[in-house]
């Protein structure tokens, strides 16, 4: 699942110039949004300094995460060099615009309890589940530490992230792929304003339509 993903910018000249049509991933004039805070997390772009930090994070949720988030990822024998590369992958993504991932960090201790993902809607949506690649600008997908969830984050995650899109991101409707193990993500999905589209067997992931209001 792990397909993902830097410039600070203001949300006006976001969104200016280019009308916006559903399929568009990325238009090169569009600002690429930097970070995003609330009172407990920043979401910020992830960073070549990030690595280490990156990998120790979610190895420390190794076996609850490839439980839940059903991507084949992280594995029990994931390595630094491994994530290293991962890493490197996700920064060629962001400098090329195909992609962007973001790291979610606890301001209480400035650790990355997180990361979020913004990516073109994968292929197979369309092949497999018959949802339509151009009715989307994006994919959205998240992971948080075990303890960050037990600690509630979550909440403050997707409320922020939620505002986000609408506040600095181009796009009119995205797309929330979700594991069926993913309990907490799906009950957030469940009780918010996107909307339930469809699922995959093969795959055990539902899909959840968002369409990004503006203030």
């Amino acid at each position: 699942m792990l397909k993902t993903f830097v410039a600070v910018m203001t949300s006006a000249l976001l969104l200016v110039v280019i009308p916006v049509k559903a399929g568009d991933f990325w238009q090169q004039q569009w600002t690429v949004p930097g970070e995003t805070e609330s009172n407990n997390l920043t979401i910020r772009p992830i960073r070549e300094s990030d690595k280490a930090r990156f990998f120790h994070a979610y190895m420390t949720s190794q076996k609850w995460l490839y439980k839940k988030l059903g991507w084949a990822w992280p594995s029990e024998k994931s390595t630094l060099e491994q994530n290293s590369t991962m890493v490197n992958y996700h920064l060629e993504q962001a400098a090329e615009k195909t992609a962007f991932t973001y790291v979610v960090i606890d301001k209480s201790d400035s650790s990355i309890v997180g990361a979020v993902y913004m990516v073109p809607v994968a292929p197979e949506r369309q092949e497999q589940s018959g949802i339509s690649r151009n009715a989307y600008n994006a994919e959205v997908s998240w992971w948080l530490l075990e303890s960050a969830v037990d600690n509630n984050l979550h909440n403050d995650l997707f409320s922020l992230l939620t505002r986000w899109l609408g506040e600095s991101w181009p796009w009119r409707q995205v797309m929330f792929p979700v594991s069926d193990k993913n309990a907490t993500a799906l009950q957030l999905l469940e009780s918010s304003e996107a909307r339930y589209i469809g699922r995959n067997l093969d795959t055990q992931e539902k899909y959840f339509s968002y369409a990004i209001s503006r203030k």
